[in-house]
C-alpha cells in the first residue's frame, strides 16, 4: 500500500511520539528505540529528499523544507578567490 507524501509524514511523527515516549519512559529505552530512529531518519529522507534531518531537526511537519533558510555560509573559493559569503 502506496501512501501519499502527507499520510508518510503524518506516520512518521506518530512514529516519532512512540520511540520518544519509549526513551522517556524505559530504563532501556534509547538503547532500544536507536534503530528505530534509524529507520525514521532513512524513511524521512526517501520522502524529503537527502537534506531532510528528521527526526533530529525538530520540524513539525517531518518536512525539513518548511525550516527558515540557514544563515549566511562561508566557503573557500581557494587561494586566488579567498573566502566567500554565500
Amino acid at each position: 500500500m502506496s501512501l501519499d507524501t502527507k499520510g508518510q509524514r503524518a506516520r512518521m511523527l506518530r512514529l516519532l511520539a512512540v520511540v520518544e515516549h519509549y526513551e522517556r519512559n524505559s530504563a532501556a529505552g534509547a538503547q532500544l528505540m536507536r534503530g528505530t530512529r534509524y529507520e525514521l531518519a532513512v524513511q524521512a529522507t526517501d520522502v524529503n529528499g537527502d537534506r531532510c534531518l528528521f527526526p533530529a531537526c525538530g520540524c513539525v511537519q517531518a518536512d525539513c523544507s518548511r525550516r527558515p533558510a540557514a544563515g549566511p555560509q562561508l566557503t573557500w573559493g581557494g587561494p586566488r578567490s579567498g573566502w566567500k559569503m554565500r
